[in-house]
């Protein structure tokens, strides 16, 4: 891969070298030996996954060299001195998806990332489950494989387009909607904010998205309170080449997180303390004055809060 030209890398020249199963015999002088080049194989099947379902495409349906670079850290790790730490993609795939939330939230009707991943999270929520409960993960089925039928069964016309999706949506309330999926595993060490701020900084390939889960606690199991509302616009950003901003940032906000705690007893009947529903309804009819609520911080005395 070395030998390839450009900063993105096209699909078929990982297909040719690696997807056919006679291929080692046309580019082993690439290689080290056919070991190496089978071991090579499964790395090369999951950059070419993320780098065309996960992570948004380069031009052409070409995948960015980041892709290569996060996968090869999922697999063989990253070395620190005598130490090999393992890292989950998790926050870059919920940066992603925030990414694509905003899109749509501008208006934007075509969007890349995660997007398969996106419309199973936002379905799940969407239909009210009757009797959840925990589930098995060592049954646990395959959660895409198994979407479609999911739809028909609950009468969701994943063709129907506006007139079909838009009273659906117009009518949804609290209690239609399923907060926690049954398939979510949750434990007391999920991360809900930083030290001081309440939300977090996640990187992504192309730039960062900030994070709140403390407005969203119910959906991690948690009592939800009055969340703290702080201005976070300046750490949603794009970039193009690759470059990454407000590292240091992100670096304090993970080095200083703080985690949920002991869940609910059942987290499948989220609880919401009386402050946080008088809140929300002053908050939805507007009658909220705007700015942020965060103690013991400096923050930008202009910045609107969002739900």
């Amino acid at each position: 891969m070395d030998k390839l030209p450009g900063s993105n890398i096209p699909l078929r020249k990982l297909y040719y070298r690696f997807g056919r199963a006679r291929a080692y015999e046309k580019f082993k002088e690439e290689f080290l030996s056919k070991e190496k080049w089978k071991e090579t194989r499964l790395l090369a099947f999951a950059i070419c996954l993320l780098g065309t379902m996960v992570f948004p495409q380069g031009p052409n349906y070409t995948i960015h060299l980041s892709v290569v670079m996060v996968t090869h850290a999922i697999f063989y790790g990253v070395d620190y001195g005598s130490a090999t730490k393992y890292y989950t993609l998790a926050p870059m795939i919920l940066a992603v998806i925030y990414r694509a939330l905003d899109k749509c939230q501008n208006g934007e009707r075509f969007f890349q990332g995660c997007n398969l991943i996106l419309q199973w999270l936002m379905m799940r929520h969407l239909i009210k489950a009757h009797n959840p409960e925990e589930s098995d993960p060592l049954r646990r089925s395959d959660q895409l494989v198994s979407h479609d039928w999911w739809m028909y069964h609950n009468h969701c016309n994943k063709t129907g387009g506006l007139k079909f999706w838009y009273p659906r949506l117009q009518g949804l309330r609290e209690e239609n909607v399923q907060w926690l999926i049954e398939c979510l595993r949750v434990t007391k060490q999920m991360v809900i904010q930083a030290q001081k701020i309440p939300y977090l900084i996640f990187a992504r390939l192309r730039g960062t998205r900030p994070y709140a889960p403390g407005r969203v606690l119910k959906q991690l199991g948690g009592k939800q309170k009055i969340p703290q509302i702080a201005n976070m616009k300046k750490f949603a950003t794009d970039h193009e080449d690759g470059r990454i901003s407000y590292i240091e940032d992100i670096r304090r906000t993970w080095k200083t997180r703080r985690v949920l705690g002991e869940p609910v007893p059942n987290r499948f009947h989220p609880e919401c303390s009386k402050d946080y529903k008088e809140w929300l309804k002053k908050s939805l009819a507007g009658t909220i004055k705007p700015g942020p609520n965060v103690p013991h911080m400096i923050a930008d005395v202009g910045a609107k809060h969002q739900i």
